[in-house]
């Protein structure tokens, strides 16, 4: 993908934000010097991964499963971007499907219905 001059500023201002906002986190400041404080120096070097894909003009539909794991996860989603469900596209879950999300802290209160 060839990236114009005005995207590539916006990626190193976007790199420059993300140094800065690890560099004045009192998080990582404690948590370094704890090491520190060990009797340790330390050099933090983070690698960011940056996907580009270009949109796609038309609207992104989703599924009432779509819906209902982004709830699960506190993800909060448009209604105009939701499908009608069937009933064969309904997702059945067993009792060990259950168990799985429950594992990942993934509330599934919602999804039993």
């Amino acid at each position: 993908m060839q990236l114009d001059d005005n995207l590539k500023q916006v990626l190193r201002e976007l790199g420059r934000a993300i140094n800065e906002a690890v560099s004045d986190s009192e998080r990582i400041q404690k948590a370094i010097a704890g090491v520190r404080s060990a009797g340790y120096d330390i050099v933090l070097k983070l690698d960011a991964t940056i996907g580009l894909a270009p949109r796609e003009s038309k609207p992104v539909r989703m599924t009432v499963q779509d819906r209902r794991f982004l709830d699960s996860l506190r993800i909060r989603v448009d209604d105009e971007i939701l499908e009608e469900e069937t009933e064969e596209e309904r997702v059945q879950m067993t009792a060990q499907d259950v168990k799985f999300l429950r594992s990942l802290k993934i509330s599934v209160d919602n999804l039993e219905e």
